[in-house]
C-alpha cells in the first residue's frame, strides 16, 4: 500500500493538507498513469492523494525533487512487504508501534471529522458579537519610549515620561515629542506608529500595558506605562469596535473551536481507566525523575 511510506518514516501522527495552485491548462487527469512502481500502475490521482496526507516535511521532500522520491519511495515499499514476510508487524515494538500510529492517525481523522460537522450559524455569530464588544475594541496608537538602566536613571525616565504626557496633553504635537523623547527605533522612523493595532487578543503587549491602552479614547494620552527597561506613553490615533463584518470569519473560526472543545470534552468523560496498581505507575514516574540531572 502506498500509505506504508508513513509509517517507515515514523511521521507524526497529525496530517496536513497541502492547499495545490492549479493551473486547469496544466493539471493532468486524475486517471492518468504517471508511474509503474515495483509492478504496480500509479495514477496522479494516488500521487495527489498522497502528497495531501503527507506532513509538511515530507511534503516539501517530495516538491523538492519528486522524482527521487518515488524512488525511495518504491525502495520503502519493498522493504515494507519484506517486514511483513519476515513477520516483523507481529513482533515487539514494531507491532505496538504499528497499532499505536494506527489508532493515532484514527484519532486525527475522527477529530478533523468532529470539528467539520461543528454547525455555527449566522446568527449564533451576530449573538456572539453583541456579547462580546470588548473582545472587537481596536486601538491604533502611537507611542515614546524612555528607556532607563539604574534605579537613578528610573526616576529621571519617569520624570521624562510625565513631561512627555504634560506637554502632549497641553497640545504639543504628539509626532514632534516622539522624535524629542522616544528611543524606540523601529516606531520612532514611522513617527510613533507601533506597526499594528492592538486588541484584547494582542500579545505582543503586556497585559496591563494593553488594557491600558484599550480604555484610551481617540486622542487621548496615556499615563507613563512601566515596563521592564523604560517608560512608555500611548496617544491612541483611532479606537472603535471593529464592525461585524470585519470580524466574522474570524467569530465563526473561535465557535468552531469552541464547539469542537466541548465535544472533545464530552468523548473524554466516556472513556474510563481503573487502576489496579497504582505503584507501579508511580514508580515509573519516580524512576524518569531520579534519572534527569538536577533532581
Amino acid at each position: 500500500m502506498i500509505r506504508k511510506f508513513l509509517i517507515f518514516l515514523g511521521v507524526s501522527v497529525c496530517l496536513f493538507a497541502q492547499d495545490e495552485k492549479k493551473d486547469d491548462k496544466k493539471e493532468v487527469p486524475p486517471e492518468t498513469v504517471v508511474a509503474i512502481m515495483n509492478g504496480r500502475k500509479v495514477t496522479a490521482d494516488e500521487i495527489r492523494k498522497l502528497t495531501a496526507a503527507l506532513p509538511a516535511n515530507i511534503q516539501k521532500a517530495f516538491v523538492t525533487d519528486p522524482i527521487q522520491f518515488m524512488k525511495e519511495h518504491a525502495w520503502y515499499e519493498v522493504q515494507a512487504a519484506q517486514a511483513v514476510k519476515d513477520g516483523l508487524h507481529e513482533q515487539s515494538p514494531w507491532k505496538e508501534t504499528l497499532e499505536f500510529q494506527r489508532m493515532m492517525t484514527l484519532v486525527q481523522a475522527e477529530w478533523n471529522d468532529a470539528h467539520s460537522k461543528v454547525l455555527v450559524t449566522p446568527e449564533e455569530q451576530k449573538q456572539f458579537y453583541d456579547k462580546n464588544q470588548n473582545k472587537y475594541l481596536e486601538v491604533k496608537a502611537k507611542l515614546i519610549y524612555i528607556p532607563f538602566s539604574s534605579a537613578a536613571s528610573e526616576d529621571e525616565a519617569k520624570a521624562k515620561a510625565q513631561k512627555v504626557v504634560q506637554e502632549a496633553r497641553g497640545g504639543v504635537d504628539f509626532v514632534k515629542l516622539v522624535k524629542e523623547y522616544s528611543q524606540d527605533p523601529a516606531s520612532s522612523a514611522q513617527n510613533g506608529d507601533i506597526g499594528f493595532a492592538i486588541r484584547a487578543t494582542t500579545k505582543q503587549i503586556p497585559e496591563p500595558m494593553r488594557n491600558a491602552v484599550l480604555a484610551l479614547k481617540a486622542g487621548q494620552v496615556s499615563e507613563p506605562l512601566r515596563h521592564q527597561n523604560g517608560y512608555y506613553v500611548f496617544r491612541a490615533e483611532s479606537a472603535g469596535v471593529l464592525p461585524f463584518e470585519k470580524v466574522k470569519d474570524e467569530i465563526y473560526v473561535e465557535l468552531k473551536d469552541v464547539g469542537f472543545a466541548e465535544w472533545r470534552e464530552k468523548t473524554k468523560a466516556e472513556s474510563k481507566v481503573q487502576f489496579t496498581n497504582e505503584a507501579f505507575f508511580q514508580s515509573i514516574k519516580q524512576q524518569a525523575q531520579s534519572a534527569t540531572p538536577g533532581k
